[in-house]
């Protein structure tokens, strides 16, 4: 999935028929048991195993028709295995993927650059459709509480146990229509939000949203 073959689009302002990356992030700190904030804390373990880019998601815009766009979305793990496929319309005529990022550090301290992330999927939105209005993308990944895009490397009991953790209050706060930057309590949204704007987002052409592990995001064509 990279290669010096690949065109990239420059990032350009809002347009109609643009796409944008949106990246939200999230720390978790205080107010957590004891038995979470082990778990939380062994996330800073896990960068070692993490590549430093990986895409998680690549989609193709399948037409736009009565005020309406229709997109197909695959979902990969880290070994890029396909894991999960929606194909749908939503309103509008511009796609927003949105993906949270969790920085591996523990709750004694703040993320800061620097520092390693994992990338969940979040939601998909539109210029017509809110955020809030969303399509959820949690539960198109989840396998008995593990987040499969995650998946393809081999962790430990430990680290698995504080992947789910992670995924688990970020489902949570969903579940109680709260934003999942809100995974728990005192937990707050990063102020880093990276957009990548396409002049055309053609159809019938895959592109690929590229996270990198220290929370760079990028969206190019495949």
């Amino acid at each position: 999935m990279r290669g010096g073959g690949n065109r990239r689009s420059p990032i350009l302002g809002a347009a109609i028929i643009a796409a944008s990356f949106l990246a939200g992030g999230y720390l978790l700190i205080t107010d957590m048991n004891g038995r979470q904030k082990a778990e939380i804390a062994r996330l800073e373990s896990l960068a070692d195993k993490l590549r430093s880019e990986s895409v998680p998601v690549k989609f193709m815009i399948l037409g736009r028709e009565g005020g309406s766009v229709k997109a197909r979305i695959r979902l990969y793990d880290l070994s890029g295995r396909e894991i999960a496929v929606l194909e749908k319309s939503w309103p509008g005529s511009s796609i927003y993927i949105d993906i949270l990022l969790v920085p591996l550090v523990s709750e004694a301290r703040q993320a800061s650059p620097g520092d390693s992330y994992l990338a969940f999927p979040y939601r998909i939105f539109t210029d017509e459709l809110s955020p809030a209005s969303g399509e959820r993308l949690f539960k198109a990944y989840d396998s008995g509480g593990f987040p499969r895009v995650l998946d393809g490397v081999e962790w430990s009991g430990a680290e698995r146990a504080a992947i789910i953790e992670a995924f688990r209050s970020a489902r949570a706060s969903e579940a109680a229509g709260e934003p999942a930057t809100r995974s728990s309590a005192g937990a707050f949204g990063s102020a880093v939000h990276e957009a990548a704007a396409f002049a055309k987002l053609s159809e019938g052409v895959v592109y690929k949203v590229v996270c990198r592990v220290k929370g760079g995001v990028e969206i190019m064509e495949d």
